[in-house]
């Protein structure tokens, strides 16, 4: 007879292994499109299109100059782009290393107050006169050819929002080298999710919009410190394309240390949560297409379920843990007494948990893999790597979900710093 447990376990396997299927089947009917894109033809100078870069500065001294000098060395005509360096009241060196840029024909300096960084870009977007405008993160820097690629995406003129494929900058840390095997899932992920009109995210490092965007759906909003995915969710509620440019890679800071991590994730998934909940009336709504009648309520059942099986989970620890002082207390040091066992494959696990596990790994495995191939990944990965991602990141990602999952209910927001 199954527990509720057991019954959550199954169900939350079984949906993790449909989601991951439902992927797969996508990409493999997409493929065509999506490769196909990367061999377009380079467009002359004089098919480009003016283009503003925000780039948000708050105590960035040490990486704001080498964001900058990325932007000054894209493939792109100089003529048609301008960049647009905003300080929001840093208390380092930020304005200092700003201002080496003053008199730059391509580059306007501006000093404002700290607001946070959705004031930044309603600034920027505000004085901004080209037709398409975007951000980048002052801790992140775009290869040479990254602008081309994702401005190749608006020949389309339903796409409204481009997103590029992130990598990890100078992974050092294990920490940071089980990022790098994340970020190239969340490529394969936004790429799939781009063919199905279902991205619920437009990250901050260089996700290029049409300005007219904003004018039809207003600025930015604080939004839980996640101005990014309210913005998407925003877009999708109006109906508004958002594509993926899985050739066009950045590279962004990432966090260095497990304390770092949790803190940015819970950020992040506490931001998610509440973004959801404000726009709760998309969730199971079959006129969102597939992000209000999948997408979301997959994400939301995969954290109510990890939330539900981890809390069941330390339960049981607690009362193993309980059950050996008992022991211990009974029986002295005679309950660590021990034979080897005999081994017999008659005991050799055949769960269907257990086979599940190991299907959703290797099917993770082949999105690493696709991830790679599609943003031409330079990033070296070694097997030891992928191996940590897959089991430190499935003991401690729980813990800054169950964090933010509580923050939603107790209605507390978190802090960038």
């Amino acid at each position: 007879m199954y527990s509720i447990r057991d019954i959550v376990t199954l169900a939350t396997l079984f949906c993790s292994l449909y989601f991951e299927i439902f992927m797969l089947l996508t990409y493999l009917e997409s493929r065509k499109t999506l490769y196909g894109r990367v061999n377009t033809p380079t467009p002359s100078d004089a098919q480009f299109p003016g283009v503003t870069i925000i780039v948000p500065c708050y105590n960035e001294e040490k990486t704001a100059c080498k964001t900058i000098e990325s932007l000054l060395h894209l493939d792109y005509p100089k003529d048609k782009l301008h960049i647009m360096a905003i300080n929001d009241g840093s208390t380092d060196g930020t304005a200092l290393a700003l201002e080496t840029y003053r008199g730059h024909s391509q580059i306007e300096i501006i000093h404002k107050e700290n607001g946070g960084k959705h004031t930044v870009l309603n600034i920027g977007i505000a004085r901004a006169t080209t037709d398409f405008v975007g951000c980048l993160d002052a801790d992140s820097y775009a290869k040479p050819d990254a602008l081309m690629r994702l401005m190749r995406r608006f020949e389309n003129p339903l796409v409204m929002a481009v997103v590029p494929s992130l990598h990890v900058s100078d992974a050092k840390t294990l920490i940071q080298k089980m990022q790098s095997v994340e970020y190239l899932i969340g490529t394969f992920l936004r790429s799939v999710l781009g063919e199905l009109n279902a991205l619920y995210v437009t990250p901050g490092p260089f996700s290029i919009f049409r300005k007219k965007v904003f004018e039809t759906t207003g600025h930015y909003k604080k939004a839980h410190n996640t101005e990014d995915m309210e913005m998407a969710l925003r877009m999708q509620s109006y109906g508004l394309m958002i594509a993926s440019a899985h050739d066009a890679v950045v590279y962004t800071s990432s966090p260095r240390t497990p304390k770092a991590l949790y803190r940015q994730r819970v950020r992040w998934v506490s931001g998610f949560l509440h973004n959801v909940r404000d726009y709760r009336h998309m969730l199971f709504n079959l006129r969102y297409g597939h992000i209000g009648g999948f997408i979301l309520p997959m994400m939301l059942l995969s954290t109510a379920s990890v939330t539900f099986v981890v809390s069941t989970f330390m339960y049981d620890i607690f009362h193993a843990v309980q059950d050996v002082i008992f022991r211990f207390q009974a029986l002295g040091a005679k309950m660590f007494e021990w034979s080897r066992p005999l081994w017999n494959w008659f005991f050799f696990q055949t769960s269907p948990v257990l086979f599940a596990s190991i299907i959703i790994f290797f099917v993770l495995l082949g999105f690493i893999i696709i991830g790679t191939t599609l943003s031409k990944s330079k990033n070296r990965l070694s097997v030891f790597d992928v191996a940590c991602y897959v089991s430190l990141y499935s003991l401690i990602a729980p813990f800054w979900i169950i964090r933010s999952v509580a923050n939603v209910i107790f209605q507390k927001q978190t802090t960038w710093r």
